[in-house]
């Protein structure tokens, strides 16, 4: 018996479209009744929607397609630690003083949502040259 390394099922893109739509929904809904921008909730629901659509099968899942999601996840991984730690020194703490003040950072959801967003984006690039290449 072959052992499927992606847990949820194709139709789980479906759940996680909605908790993305649900976030973005509560996160205007949140401004309204406020009047401020809780970037947290959002990322939460961002998180959880990535999450379901990143790590469900694929109509086509073959060794091709583990290859292409593992290499979209390895490279959005370094690529959202080196963006995330470069915004948390340049923009969030470039006038820290030591004693005074309070180091600030993005929260692990923001992160994981930034993460999970890029490796979705760059697997459906890479799986978009992949049928360009095979088409020539």
């Amino acid at each position: 018996m072959r052992r499927n390394s992606f847990p949820y099922s194709y139709w789980a893109k479906i759940l996680g479209v909605l908790i993305i739509i649900a976030g973005i929904f509560s996160f205007f809904q949140q401004y309204h009744k406020k009047g401020v921008y809780d970037f947290n909730e959002l990322a939460v629901g961002l998180s959880w929607g990535f999450v379901f659509i990143f790590f469900s099968k694929e109509k086509t899942d073959d060794e091709m397609v583990r290859s292409l999601k593992f290499k979209a996840l390895a490279t959005a991984l370094i690529a959202s630690f080196s963006i995330t730690h470069l915004y948390n020194y340049f923009f969030l703490n470039w006038h820290f003083e030591r004693g005074r003040d309070v180091i600030l950072s993005i929260s692990a959801y923001q992160f994981l949502a930034f993460t999970l967003m890029t490796a979705t984006a760059y697997f459906y690039y890479l799986k978009y040259q992949m049928t360009l290449n095979e088409g020539e």
